[in-house]
């Protein structure tokens, strides 16, 4: 359905956030999954634990582990055995932790290096510079982030992160942009780079993940136990609807602040239907393991590699049968990090009906239908993005 210009106006505005506030009780995931609302954090019993020692007194957890999927196979002949087994290794992944990494995904190695490069040059200027592409002022949300300007829990100090947002490039005079659709707008750019600094690289590595991220969901489609064929087409096309923001992220070394301590990303999930993730090579994504005493596992930050999570969208399409886990940023040495994510949010008017087989009342038994997303009642990306959005919105830069 197509949203009035003043409420995606509204959304374009506070689209600082891609990810909605995770809380770790048992009740958050039973209510999200239900109804859709998540319960915000009321004090700080609910925020996700710290690592839990328990002295050796009581049995380890079962291993936590994030595998590492080479998914050559797949992308070589999605047909063959070895591609079915890419396909199980994934259903495994999402069943258990939402988290994976894949390997010789076919992004070129120079493209990567060129990408970081290019953050690095930006996040080098000043200050002020940086701020004249601030995202809160332009359409779409496309520019900087503020360093210190989120956070995704309440009552924390706000995240030590800068970002620069980048997408498909949508003139200010197209009537996406015009309406206030999500994420919709032109990428900006600092007048103090050549193109071929940061606009040109950023490009092209926005096509080359957006391209990969269109495989992984095809792997993620095979790897359910039932058909969604016909609405991961229509979540993926037209690709003029398609929001999938390209997020540059810096995370320089933490600092003293009293007694509180200050992450680089608190603990969240992420909202959209799949994240791709390229780090630097310095660790300080952790993810946290609900089995047994609740704590925080590091995710093996593996150069070339990309950590793909779940995200709340896929976890509601699926009823809860994929996992999107809980996970924060920390940055535990003395030096800059760097890290590049990608959101696959999707067709902003593709509808959110659950995903399964016509005999339990999924999305397939409803394809047919043609009209889900002009039903108000129906739950839309642009609405879940919307309102996900909304929700959060307002902890960061609480100082």
């Amino acid at each position: 359905m197509e949203a009035s210009a003043e409420s995606g106006a509204q959304a374009c505005s506070v689209l600082i956030h891609h990810v909605a506030a995770a809380c770790c009780e048992a009740n958050y995931r039973l209510q999200f999954i239900v109804t859709g609302h998540q319960p915000q954090f009321q004090n700080a019993s609910h925020t996700p634990p710290e690592l839990v020692s328990d002295g050796g007194t009581s049995t380890a957890p079962p291993p936590f582990t994030i595998p590492t999927v080479d998914i050559a196979p797949y992308l070589s002949d999605p047909s063959s055995p070895a591609a079915q087994r890419v396909v199980e290794q994934i259903n495994q992944a999402c069943r258990s932790t939402g988290f994976f990494q894949i390997i010789n995904h076919g992004v070129p190695a120079a493209l990567q290096d060129e990408v970081f490069r290019a953050a690095q040059r930006f996040f080098r200027l000043p200050l002020e510079e940086k701020k004249k592409l601030d995202a809160k002022t332009t359409i779409g949300h496309r520019g900087y982030d503020v360093l210190e300007s989120q956070s995704y829990e309440e009552g924390v100090l706000p995240d030590l992160k800068e970002g620069f947002y980048v997408g498909n490039d949508v003139p200010a005079t197209d009537p996406r942009a015009q309406a206030g659709r999500f994420f919709m707008g032109p990428n900006v750019w600092p007048a103090s780079l050549e193109a071929h600094e940061l606009q040109q690289p950023a490009e092209a590595y926005f096509a080359a993940v957006y391209a990969l991220s269109l495989r992984v969901l095809d792997m993620i489609a095979a790897s359910l136990p039932y058909d969604v064929r016909a609405t991961f087409a229509r979540f993926t096309q037209p690709a003029e609807l398609v929001a999938a923001p390209l997020r540059l992220l810096h995370y320089p070394p933490a600092r003293p602040r009293g007694q509180q301590r200050q992450l680089g990303a608190s603990a969240h999930t992420d909202f959209g239907a799949v994240t791709l993730l390229m780090q630097d090579g310095n660790p300080g994504l952790q993810v946290l393991d609900r089995h047994g005493a609740a704590r925080w596992v590091d995710v093996p930050s593996t150069r070339r590699a990309y950590v793909v999570n779940v995200g709340d969208m896929l976890e509601r399409w699926t009823r809860g049968y994929y996992r999107s886990s809980v996970h924060r940023v920390v940055n535990p040495l003395p030096r800059d990090r760097y890290s590049v994510v990608f959101f696959f949010d999707g067709n902003l008017d593709c509808p959110l009906v659950p995903l399964g087989p016509p005999d339990e009342g999924g999305a397939e038994a409803a394809a047919d239908s043609g009209n889900a997303e002009e039903r108000e009642d129906v739950l839309t990306v642009e609405k879940h993005m919307i309102e996900r959005m909304t929700a959060s919105y307002g902890k960061g830069g609480k100082k």
